[in-house]
């Protein structure tokens, strides 16, 4: 694919961005003069110009405010200088849309109030940050407004006189990119974060070398790519590029700070594109941060983010999502699943060239339809540390997805759950991932910081879908511990017509456990909705208490078994490791029946998670809350499977989905499961073959451990026979 500066501005023109033009980071002069010619031929676009002329209207009739930092995030002061960042923004690119100087005189001035108070503020009053910033409570806030002021500055620069030029440079510019990069006073920190493979690291290069190219500062942009050693070996945006997404565009601490890093990773990659097009930044590691974005519309349902790790409630309408989506569509316009994302989820494009593109190819009707599939997005460098599996039918008339995640801890921000499942459907996430326990710049809640009961009970195993042994967290809590290693996803089929399967394993979470997950999302003939079968064995030489919990979302309707509700008094169903945060509302046993099910009910669709137990498997009804005095914690429900000592053991479990419950009418039909028995029919140390009836027809779930081509079981009179790992066999 050619440059689009070459297929779409510089046909005729025959020219390219200098470090001597302005603007040409985040646009250029050609592209802006491209828009400004066509403009009426795109009239939506035209009034996303009106909104940016707008927004820099409002800016410029409030008084400037500069005030001294003292607070966190969320503060009414940090929230004004983020609010001063974005003013200098949309004025400076208001300024070179009109050529109305009120629009440059109003960042002048503001950069020059800046400039004279800048030198003054020590480190930041608030000392929550190992890496504490001048302007706000830590560094990556200050990166990200100089991100922004550089990109004002770009589109100023030569409204400005000589002096006010050297003025900003030398007391707000270079000042801030050098504390950026090496600290204050006797703190040095930020020069270890600066070389950090990390995205507040990103930020940092990000903006000093946008600071620098804004300002023709070579040594800046060349420690931006390159590190503070200029080497590329140490450090750099260019190593970070190389480093911290897999061949698959994954990023290691999952779609939540994927979205957050990918915001630099394209602002800078533009500027880099504008100002050394030799270096071909959108091609390094065959179109890497193309493949970042896919990964992240594959990381969503609904336009939401999963909630893997240290997640909160943010999607494909992020503002990073809408720099991403633009940018990488003016760059790959042949990418029209983009235009999708866009038309979907995003309520605005920004005025510059990837924008335009998009809402005159979106005028023609040229969007097409969201590209969302069964995938495996490997982890590591080189995708060789596990991965995140995604399943989806591959019919439109199931809106589901089912996610096995088998990754790298994922840095700081990963949570311990491995081999942790999660099931969305119908528009709703069903079986679900507790992400973080934050309240995002509500500096009543914590400061906007993260809570302890994010480290207390959000990060732990219990809160997620998958075994806990001896109601102990994976690697003991250790992070440094749980950094050395990572599971495996043992093999994934999405290649059939009737069903997809992921196979993943860990032995390491619980040293001495050897932990192998299957599930299989089947299209089964006799059955209304697609089925989950998930079948997770566990091996040890030691006697352990094996915990299988799922958190479901929807209000319980029914369970086949006794059970006794704790109607007076309900205790904590531990002590730690999250278990300390569970109230114990009920408890069962099922003695009358080798099938134990459990019925929920979400919006209009009936669920059941089908058990294949014995009558010493126990059954704990929980609700999250337990020791949150500050109230703190979301209201959850759980559904605790627990077996006790056992050395080994294999949970067997089917999630149907099916019925309809209509609220209007008041009616509902086939709120029962079809399920009349689930049992593991046959099983060594490396087959195993689970027996399903559901109204009345068999189905037969075949799994090997191994890849070999042929395996044979024979039960009783009966012979199966299948290759590779999984197959399912029907009678009916």
């Amino acid at each position: 694919m050619k440059r689009l500066l070459s297929i779409f501005f510089f046909c005729a023109l025959g020219l390219v961005a200098t470090m001597a033009q302005h603007p040409k980071l985040l646009l250029t002069q050609e592209e802006l003069g491209y828009m400004k010619k066509h403009i009426n031929e795109v009239p939506v676009f035209g009034r996303v110009v009106d909104d940016l002329v707008q927004k820099a209207d409002e800016a410029c009739a409030a008084a400037i405010q500069v005030p001294t930092p003292i607070d966190g995030g969320g503060g009414a002061v940090h929230e004004q200088h983020k609010s001063n960042y974005y003013a200098m923004f949309h004025a400076g690119l208001a300024y070179q849309y009109t050529g109305n100087k009120k629009y440059a005189d109003f960042v002048a001035q503001m950069l020059m109030e800046y400039a004279q108070k800048y030198p003054k503020w020590g480190l930041h009053p608030v000392s929550l940050s190992p890496v504490p910033g001048r302007l706000f409570w830590q560094t990556l806030n200050e990166s990200v407004w100089l991100v922004h002021t550089a990109m004002a500055y770009d589109c100023v620069y030569d409204a400005l006189s000589a002096k006010q030029r050297k003025f900003i440079e030398k007391n707000l510019l270079f000042n801030m990119a050098d504390f950026i990069m090496n600290g204050y006073g006797e703190h040095k920190r930020n020069h270890e974060m600066f070389n950090r493979m990390h995205n507040h690291a990103t930020w940092a290069t990000s903006a000093v070398g946008m600071v620098g190219m804004a300002t023709g500062n070579q040594s800046l942009v060349r420690k931006a790519l390159y590190g503070t050693d200029e080497t590329g070996k140490n450090g750099g945006f260019l190593r970070q590029m190389d480093y911290l997404f897999s061949p698959d565009g994954y990023y290691t601490e999952g779609a939540y700070y994927q979205r957050y890093a990918i915001w630099p990773f394209v602002v800078f990659a533009q500027c880099i594109d504008h100002c050394m097009p030799e270096l071909n930044v959108f091609h390094r590691r065959n179109g890497i941060l193309v493949k970042a974005l896919d990964a992240l519309v594959q990381m969503s349902y609904e336009g939401e983010f999963f909630h893997i790790n240290d997640a909160l409630e943010k999607g494909l309408s992020a503002q990073e999502m809408v720099y991403a989506a633009n940018i990488i569509y003016g760059k790959f316009p042949e990418n029209k699943s983009l235009l999708a994302v866009m038309k979907n989820y995003q309520t605005y494009v920004l005025p510059i060239a990837g924008g335009f593109m998009a809402q005159r190819d979106m005028a023609k009707e040229e969007s097409h339809a969201l590209v969302q599939r069964s995938c495996v997005l490997s982890d590591g460098r080189d995708g060789k540390d596990g991965g995140l599996a995604i399943m989806r039918p591959r019919s439109s008339e199931y809106n589901s997805a089912i996610t096995l995640k088998a990754t790298s801890q994922g840095m700081g921000h990963g949570h311990y759950d491995k081999l942790a499942m999660a099931y969305y459907d119908n528009g709703h996430e069903i079986l679900t991932d507790y992400g973080a326990s934050r309240f995002l710049n509500i500096e009543a809640k914590h400061g906007g910081h993260y809570t302890k009961e994010n480290n207390t009970y959000a990060k732990q195993t219990i809160a997620h879908n998958t075994v806990v042994v001896d109601q102990k967290t994976n690697y003991g809590g250790k992070l440094k511990v749980a950094e050395q290693y990572h599971a495996n996803i043992i093999e994934a089929d999405f290649s059939h017509d009737g069903w997809q399967m992921v196979m993943a394993r860990d032995t390491n979470a619980y040293p001495g456990v050897d932990m192998l997950r299957t599930i299989v999302y089947a299209k089964v003939p006799f059955l209304e909705r697609p089925l989950i079968c998930d079948v997770f064995r566990l091996k040890s030489d030691k006697v352990h208490d094996y915990d299988y919990p799922l958190w479901y979302n929807g209000h319980l309707v029914s369970v086949n078994y006794p059970y006794q509700r704790n109607l007076e008094q309900m205790a904590p169903l531990g002590k730690k490791a999250g278990y300390q945060h569970l109230w114990l509302e009920a408890t069962g046993q099922n003695t009358a029946s080798s099938t134990s099910c459990l019925t929920f009910f979400k919006a209009n669709r009936f669920y059941s998670v089908n058990y294949a137990s014995s009558p010493t498997s126990e059954f704990k009804f929980v609700a999250l809350g337990a020791n949150d005095p500050d109230f703190n914690l979301q209201h959850r429900s759980g559904y605790i499977i627990r077996e006790k000592g056992k050395k080994n053991h294999t949970f067997a479990v089917s999630i149907e989905t099916h019925g309809e419950y209509d609220v209007l009418r008041e009616t509902s039909r086939d709120l029962i499961t079809s399920c009349e028995k689930l049992e593991i029919l046959f099983e060594d140390d490396s087959q195993l073959v689970l027996h399903g009836v559901y109204a009345g027809h068999d189905l037969f779930l075949l799994l090997a451990d191994d890849e070999a081509q042929e395996h044979t079981v024979q039960v009783g009179n009966k012979t199966f026979r299948w290759n590779g790992r999984v197959d399912i066999q029907y009678i009916h």
